[in-house]
């Protein structure tokens, strides 16, 4: 299980699968669910798939927002998309100037 960290905003339909999914395991593991998942105007996006599967994603608007199926919790998928958004949004102010 190799995870791949891509940076582009997923298509409609990974998007939609990746809620359903979160969302349902969010109810079943008793997790808070954090709300509206729709990437409006976003500066960055790091998806992160499990094969061809869409299983976390991190954006930064005005602030930063990730969000990890909670069965991929373990695998330290918050840690990275974190370190690649700062890494990022480090460039993105370096190409706004």
């Amino acid at each position: 299980m190799k995870l791949a960290y891509v940076n582009e905003v997923p298509q409609k339909d990974q998007l939609a699968e990746f809620i359903q999914a979160y969302t349902n395991e969010c109810i079943t593991s008793g997790m808070q669910y954090p709300g509206d998942l729709s990437l409006q105007s976003p500066q960055c996006v790091i998806s992160v798939y499990d094969e061809n599967e869409l299983v976390g994603i991190g954006c930064l608007e005005n602030s930063m927002h990730i969000h990890v199926r909670p069965t991929y919790k373990h695998r330290e998928i918050e840690n990275t998309v974190h370190k690649l958004l700062q890494a990022e949004s480090k460039f993105y102010v370096t190409q706004v100037k």
